[in-house]
């Protein structure tokens, strides 16, 4: 049973900080070390000083700036615990309007084995060390880790858009992008309940944050040992989420590629040959031309059929690989269920990677020989000027193929997903009070 509460976040106080656009920021794990410097430059109370600090003694240093800004005013706590109503407007890759609703909340951690809250992809270990030494360190949820659920109906978001419609929002931010993040805060008590009500029944799938979830866990067994005993409804058993509707039009989910080096030297003759075992290859000119037909290819087939874009170093082919016959995961991948193995990352890691490149799970996972991007062209371009020595291109997973495989209690690959736009942090953090106990039963239960 999912269980939602409202909270007194903490907000930019705007007496202050009067353009809440130059203080905002990705999370922390996709900005690049020159996006970094240009928040730096925008304020100096940009929240990626928190985030992600460049500090010789990171933990501490947030803890006292956080404190610091608190102290300052910059920061304000809400009086009243609320929900927040957040509209994210922003252009797709295609250059489609569109507009991604959801709310904020406190959400009780549960621990994955109740099947509440699910994962849906690998985590790895020194990411989730990093944020509970931050978590220790000022004890607050600086960012909100993005959960999905799913109501046919969308009621939370109908009857929010409908209460919020001619209200001005307490906060509007601007992206560098271009998207647009437009903040209410709700306190109706009634509007409170029902989402309490509707979200009850629904288990949750961690979409972004799961090092941040983990954490969390960490954070909450840490305190819980700590103190010997506790009742459950103390604040560190919750943690801040962003909760989407996996039926909104506005969730798009873009595929993360891969860049690989540092795999065993393969004659390409031999690897060629490897490949035509398993898949089907189409193969495209490494032109301007054969560029945007390669893509456009891969793209549109997709959408019907499983399919693998790759580049190798020094081959003057794009390669689109379509699996011969799905007995071949059968055989391979035994102990995954079947809409695990149908994925194109799956045969990406454990046919590709593995089998043919002699690439073990632990170099997967671990080290520096796997490299992420989400834009495709980037990565193409990275194999013929950087170190590495293929690309492999994917398309995006459907929001069905990743429910059917967390309903079965499985993971995907580490980053077999991106969904964007990336949540913005800065818009609220949740400061955890281990004296304040957190109320998540809807009014009139017990």
């Amino acid at each position: 049973m999912v269980r939602i509460a409202s909270f007194r976040g903490i907000l930019y106080n705007q007496k202050k900080i009067r353009d809440v656009s130059k203080v905002i920021a990705p999370p922390y794990d996709v900005i690049t070390p020159e996006e970094q410097e240009k928040l730096h430059r925008k304020s100096p109370y940009n929240v990626v000083r928190l985030i992600l600090s460049q500090e010789p003694s990171p933990y501490e240093s947030v803890a006292r700036l956080f404190d610091g800004w608190r102290t300052e005013k910059i920061f304000v706590r809400d009086e009243k615990p609320a929900l927040y109503f957040l509209s994210h407007r922003f252009s797709d890759r295609e250059g489609k309007e569109r507009e991604r609703l959801g709310f904020i909340a406190l959400a009780r951690l549960e621990d994955f084995s109740s099947g509440t809250i699910r994962p849906h992809e690998k985590t790895l270990a020194a990411p989730k060390e990093d944020r509970l030494r931050l978590m220790l360190a000022c004890h607050a949820n600086l960012s909100p880790i993005f959960a999905l659920y799913s109501h046919f109906k969308q009621t939370i978001n109908r009857t929010l858009a409908e209460q919020m419609q001619g209200v001005p929002p307490l906060i509007e931010a601007r992206e560098d992008r271009g998207g647009t993040c437009r903040l209410w805060r709700v306190t109706d008590p009634e509007i409170i309940c029902l989402a309490q009500r509707e979200m009850a029944e629904r288990p949750l799938l961690i979409a972004d944050g799961h090092h941040r979830y983990e954490a969390a866990l960490n954070y909450r067994n840490r305190l819980r040992e700590q103190r010997g005993t506790w009742s459950g409804r103390e604040a560190f058993n919750y943690v801040m989420m962003y909760f989407a509707d996996i039926n909104d039009d506005g969730l798009v989910i873009l595929p993360t590629h891969r860049l690989v080096r540092s795999f065993p030297p393969i004659p390409f003759q031999k690897l060629e040959e490897e490949l035509q075992k398993y898949f089907y290859l189409e193969p495209y000119p490494k032109t301007p031309e054969g560029q945007r037909w390669f893509l456009r290819a891969l793209r549109s087939s997709g959408k019907k059929r499983h399919l693998i874009g790759a580049a190798f170093k020094r081959d003057p082919r794009y390669l689109i690989l379509r699996l011969k016959n799905r007995r071949i995961m059968q055989r391979l991948a035994k102990d995954l269920s079947d809409p695990l193995r149908d994925l194109d990352v799956s045969a990406l890691h454990l046919l590709i990677l593995e089998h043919i490149l002699g690439m073990t799970v632990e170099e997967q996972t671990e080290g520096e020989v796997l490299g992420y991007s989400q834009d495709e062209e980037k990565a193409l371009k990275a194999v013929d000027k950087e170190d590495y020595q293929a690309a492999f291109i994917l398309n995006p997973p459907k929001p069905e193929e990743i429910l059917a495989v967390v309903q079965r209690g499985e993971k995907m690959p580490q980053k077999s997903t991106y969904f964007y736009p990336k949540l913005i942090s800065g818009l609220v953090i949740n400061k955890i009070d281990p004296e304040e106990e957190i109320s998540d039963q809807p009014e009139g239960q017990a």
